[in-house]
């Protein structure tokens, strides 16, 4: 299965929504993956490159657990 943009860029947000990482960091790495989907649709980042930065951001992002509620 080939890897698609969109879907990294919901898996990720998924992840923030549901709270199986840091809230902060799943918000940051989903604006950077709209980033990159905005970038590659402009012609401005080849597609290769862009999907491995996406599952690299997706992956960091992954590394981080939620901190608990106060």
């Amino acid at each position: 299965m080939r890897e698609d943009l969109h879907v990294i860029r919901d898996r990720t947000r998924a992840a923030w929504m549901t709270r199986r990482v840091c809230g902060l960091v799943g918000i940051a790495s989903t604006l950077r993956i709209e980033r990159l989907i905005a970038l590659d649709g402009a012609g401005r980042l080849p597609r290769a490159d862009a999907l491995r930065m996406a599952l690299e951001t997706e992956a960091l992002a992954l590394c981080f657990r939620p901190l608990p509620w106060l």
